[in-house]
């Protein structure tokens, strides 16, 4: 039986009071964070990592998935992630490729960074970088302070409404709110950037030939194949994500510790294999900031977002995001992707494909998904909501809405719930949701929000 230990009751400065508070500067973080502040609430923002960015930028996943339905055609998605995305055009940051169900961006993780850091000091947002959430103060269902603890010490921040956007639930987990996971959670991976290596096509031309090697060198091919991605068109260097490491809570420290070692010394052997395999040794340029986590832990919301109705196309009152990722779903013989359109694809860990369908051929199918603001609003709280893969959906619908075009837009439905609580004195469970709807649609979200039969048009921001 491990020991433990009693940490004297301590008085704990306030930093700062802000009408809103969010935890986690991801990109889903940071959105939540700009939609608030650009309605005229005060803002704080706590970050663990040195950048903003989350999986897009600390962990290197530098790829955003398409913004327009099935069709390829007609554009469904757009606030903050269009803007980011014509920012980094601007810098030419951002590669474009067409795929059947729209056109997809591949982007430098650095840049996006950076842009980030502009967008929150533009704001007037007030960032806490390097900045775990370590507990928080509720009084029955509100939040009335979270404490963080960063290089001056142990330090709380008071606010009106809190935005958890964490991804582990920091800030939910720590008030007493309920959460759940799965049995079997999606599993990590690791990304580094490589020099040395061609092209995204040359590297997978070596992983082909290098993979006969992989007992030599310790590499586990059961877990999947690396994906090569090009930065830049203009810079040799490639961004390697990862094999999938199964079996990993990332919410676990001592768990967390294991996977990034593991996924760096996984990452050393892959590049020894490419180097053995093309007769020059490729080196690493830069190891990501964090982890690249699918999923931990879910809030318990006012509802539970189904499989079912991913695929179905279920609408919802109160829609705050669509999307057509394909439902992603990593198992034992491998993973399952699920599309829309009727198509599925499983990739088994050996790197094999088999095509088939689920939906019959020439079927009716949903032009995209949609995701309901009530998952984002944990059962009794009254200034709280999450935003990210905190959502509440279970296995099958996570795997579809987990991917960041997606979050990123519960991300401005947070924001925007945030500033108009504390405008019309709702609680989020009572949020009219046209009004939010509305908010959401004027400030550059599409969602095809019709004027007749909505409420009037409503003032929004955080003075009451």
């Amino acid at each position: 039986m491990s020991d433990s230990l009693f940490e004297p009751a301590r008085e704990v400065p306030v930093v700062g009071e802000f009408d809103v508070c969010v935890i986690g500067g991801s990109c889903t973080g940071v959105f939540a964070a700009v939609r608030a502040a650009r309605l005229g609430c005060s803002v704080a923002m706590v970050e663990r990592n040195i950048l903003f960015g989350g999986m897009a930028a600390a962990a290197q996943v530098n790829e955003w998935h398409s913004l327009h339905d099935m069709s390829g055609e007609r554009r469904i998605i757009g606030g903050l992630t269009g803007e980011v995305i014509e920012r980094l055009r601007a810098r030419k940051a951002v590669r474009e490729t067409r795929r059947r169900e729209g056109t997809c961006y591949r982007f430098n993780s650095a840049e996006l960074a950076l842009l980030l850091d502009e967008m929150v000091l533009e704001e007037g947002i007030r960032p806490f970088l390097q900045t775990p959430c370590v507990a928080g103060i509720r009084e029955d269902g509100r939040v009335n302070a979270a404490v963080i603890e960063d290089k001056t010490g142990r330090r709380a921040i008071r606010a009106r409404f809190f935005i958890d956007a964490s991804g582990d639930g920091d800030l939910l987990r720590r008030t007493g709110f309920g959460a759940w996971r799965e049995e079997s959670l999606q599993p990590a991976s690791y990304q580094v950037l490589a020099a040395g290596l061609g092209s995204s096509e040359e590297a997978g031309a070596l992983w082909r030939t290098g993979r006969s090697r992989a007992a030599e060198f310790d590499y586990p091919l059961e877990n999947g194949t690396p994906w090569f991605s090009n930065v830049s068109a203009d810079i040799p260097v490639l961004n390697i994500m990862g094999a999938r490491m199964n079996g990993v809570d990332a919410a676990d420290a001592d768990g967390l510790t294991r996977a990034i070692l593991e996924g760096r010394r996984r990452q050393r052997a892959l590049l020894g294999m490419l180097g053995a395999a093309g007769g020059t040794m490729p080196q690493a340029i830069a190891l990501a900031h964090a982890l690249g986590v699918r999923e931990t832990w879910h809030a318990d919301c006012l509802r539970r977002l189904a499989g079912e109705e991913i695929l179905a196309g279920a609408t919802f009152p109160d829609t705050i995001a669509r999307g057509t990722y394909p439902m992603d779903v990593h198992g034992e013989e491998g993973t399952l992707l699920r599309y829309l359109d009727g198509r599925e694809f499983l990739v088994r860990r050996d790197g094999s494909e088999e095509e088939r369908r689920w939906r019959p051929e020439g079927a009716d199918a949903p032009p995209c998904y949609q995701i309901p603001f009530h998952s984002l609003v944990p059962k009794g709280a009254e200034n709280l909501v999450v935003a990210g893969r905190l959502i509440d959906a279970d296995r099958q619908a996570f795997g579809a809405v987990r991917v960041m075009v997606t979050m990123n837009q519960t991300g401005e439905a947070a924001g925007v719930a945030a500033a108009l609580c504390l405008r019309t004195g709702h609680a989020p469970a009572n949020l009219p949701p046209k009004v939010l709807r509305r908010a959401l649609a004027e400030g550059g979200s599409i969602l095809d929000f019709h004027s007749e039969n909505a409420y009037e048009k409503t003032a929004v921001g955080c003075s009451s």
